[in-house]
């Protein structure tokens, strides 16, 4: 599920939005794309079902690989949360204001959980499964 090179050092930070990125321990990098993929899916009008239930597993095994914390509970029911908006929109309108409204506030969710993400810590669980950072 994750990538095989989890103990992978971090990368040189950028600016802005990659910058958080880098900065977000390896294990979880490929969940976060994962989930960013799941938010352009959903914009672009893809099965709402199948796609909310993958956003909802990359969120669950973030939630799986890291210590239990307030901040990152908030912020993972925050991208659920803005998900299920764009899910309940209608396709047709998929070019009206209220549909970027939604897009961009899925956007700073999820950045807003990679930020919350930099400084969490590795859950038991994936300790014991090897993929702590």
């Amino acid at each position: 599920m994750l990538g095989s090179n989890t103990h992978e050092g971090r990368r040189c930070p950028g600016t802005g939005a990659v910058a958080i990125l880098d900065m977000v321990p390896v294990p979880l990098r490929a969940l976060i794309d994962r989930i960013e993929s799941a938010i352009v899916d959903l914009t672009e009008g893809a099965d709402r079902r199948e796609t909310m239930h993958a956003l909802r597993s990359s969120l669950s095994d973030i939630c799986a690989l890291t210590e239990a914390d307030p901040k990152t509970l908030r912020a993972v029911e925050r991208v659920v949360s803005a998900g299920e908006r764009l899910a309940e929109m209608d396709p047709v309108s998929l070019r009206s204001r209220a549909r970027a409204a939604a897009r961009g506030a899925a956007t700073r969710a999820l950045r807003s959980l990679a930020t919350v993400l930099v400084e969490t810590r590795p859950s038991r669980i994936a300790v014991s499964l090897g993929r702590g950072w």
